[in-house]
């Protein structure tokens, strides 16, 4: 395993572990990051000088990567609903920010995210804006910001458009070494964000419905490998009377040495059935086991589930993977849901 070292000499000392206006990635930036298992530790714990975050032994999930990038406004898309915006920066599928920033301030308009239970939900912050971060913006670093706007989403009970508010929290909470699978990044700062956000909705089935989503996202730099993070770790929470669910995912820029095992017939800790599935999928193993079922942006559907029969009827049409894990390993299956 070699070791990436900052070389200090090449940057100004006092831009060592911040976050400027300055070396923000600019529009055309991307990176492609490798797809990780889920299932991992966030290190929320583990802040500081001279920490480190070990994810050397991290599995990847069938060598699928996803792409993060920084693009310019495209007034003709949805991109027109966030008024005030400049940028956005997408994480994959999951997750697009659109901002503005200046050299004191990064601002977002709002972002488009991807849910498994809700599907994709607009959240718009036209009334008041978040503050993401100040800058400069350097170890225990804080910035506190309340924001308002509304939350659309035509798949939640029934269509909705409602007024959001929300309360969010980031901070630089360590800086150190990050280790990944092929190579150790030292100097790394951890960008740990973190916001709740609040709707109250109405329709003529389920009456009042208060919804909660909690988004709690880590993203790790290392600027003299890149101006986009080089690990991240997001996982989005909803909480509602009627539906609960959470998801994470996990890229890393450098290559996992091995993936969950896929369909590894030898290693034979179960089988699902019928495979394509249209309503159920049966699940055969034996002994105490716990199962996931994973759509293709690794992002967990369910979790922790104990049955040996899974109800799909809901899902899309598409690919998915079951995780299952018992005192033998974990392995992963892939089905279609037709």
């Amino acid at each position: 395993m070699k070791t990436i070292l900052l070389a200090l000499g090449f940057l100004p000392f006092l831009s060592f572990g911040q976050l400027t206006f300055g070396n923000e990635p600019a529009i055309g930036t991307t990176a492609t990051l490798y797809l990780c298992d889920s299932n991992t530790v966030t290190y929320s714990n583990v802040t500081g000088n001279g920490v480190t975050w070990d994810y050397s032994d991290l599995l990847g999930v069938q060598g699928l990567t996803k792409t993060l990038s920084v693009d310019a406004i495209d007034p003709n898309t949805d991109d027109s609903l966030f008024t005030g915006a400049t940028k956005k920066y997408s994480v994959g599928s999951l997750l697009t920010t659109y901002y503005n920033s200046d050299a004191n301030l990064r601002i977002s308009q709002g972002n488009i995210f991807s849910e498994p239970s809700l599907g994709t939900v607009f959240l718009k912050w036209n009334v008041d804006p978040q503050t993401l971060n100040t800058y400069p913006f350097a170890l225990s670093n804080e910035t506190n910001d309340v924001f308002d706007g509304s939350i659309v989403n035509a798949n939640l009970f029934a269509p909705i458009d409602t007024f959001a508010t929300g309360n969010s929290y980031s901070t630089i909470d360590g800086v150190g070494t990050l280790k990944l699978q092929q190579n150790d990044y030292n100097n790394v700062s951890r960008l740990n964000i973190k916001d709740t956000l609040n709707a109250v909705i109405y329709n003529a089935i389920f009456g009042v419905q208060n919804i909660q989503l909690i988004r709690n996202w880590y993203e790790y730099y290392d600027y003299s490998t890149s101006n986009l993070p080089i690990f991240v770790v997001i996982s989005i929470t909803l909480n509602s009377q009627l539906v609960n669910n959470s998801s994470t995912l996990v890229l890393s820029k450098d290559m996992p040495n091995g993936n969950l095992s896929l369909a590894d017939n030898s290693i034979g800790l179960f089988n699902v059935f019928p495979n394509p599935a249209n309503d159920v999928l049966n699940i055969e193993t034996e002994g105490d086991f716990s199962v996931s079922v994973l759509n293709t942006n690794g992002e967990e559907i369910v979790s922790n589930l104990k049955s040996k029969s899974i109800n799909v009827s809901n899902y899309n049409s598409g690919i998915y993977f079951v995780k299952l894990q018992n005192e033998k390993g974990v392995q992963v299956k892939k089905f279609i849901k037709r």
